[in-house]
């Protein structure tokens, strides 16, 4: 092998090397990036409330102040419960709310009298949006999401 054939196979490995390391950069500031971005969802998606509806004497609604989600929040009748249901039409883990794959979802579970999304029985999952009411027994909960989740949603 020839010193310039030698040379040349140097620079080329070299090269190579340099590119495999630019990428491997490239790829390690991009992950970090989506992980941010995550992070940062994560936290508006924290914004997250439920107003609980309570019929008033005079026959209209009244809304009590918006309780914070969480990433999981249960909801039910036992003291167990992040959302605290006095009903006996609730079961005691009666259902739950998640934040996964960048949105609200509901989910029944396996409650004896159901989980009900605008009025409708659910079945397993469902995804939540501005403004859904959720009913657990006689219980009625307004869905209120951040403004760039709900604009996400439609």
């Amino acid at each position: 092998m020839s010193a310039e054939l030698a040379l040349l196979v140097l620079r080329l490995l070299a090269g190579l090397s340099l590119a495999g390391f630019l990428l491997l950069l490239f790829f390690i500031i991009w992950r970090s990036l989506k992980a941010s971005e995550r992070q940062l969802r994560l936290a508006r998606a924290a914004e997250a409330r439920l107003a609980r509806e309570r019929p008033a004497r005079d026959g209209t609604k009244e809304y009590s102040e918006g309780i914070a989600l969480q990433q999981l929040t249960t909801i039910g009748r036992s003291a167990n419960n992040f959302i605290v249901v006095s009903d006996d039409f609730a079961s005691d883990e009666h259902a739950r709310i998640i934040f996964e794959q960048g949105q609200w979802w509901l989910e029944d579970r396996a409650s004896q009298n159901g989980t009900r999304l605008n009025r409708e029985n659910i079945q397993g999952k469902a995804i939540l949006k501005d403004g859904d009411e959720i009913g657990i027994g006689q219980d009625r909960f307004i869905v209120q999401l951040p403004l760039d989740l709900a604009r996400h949603e439609q």
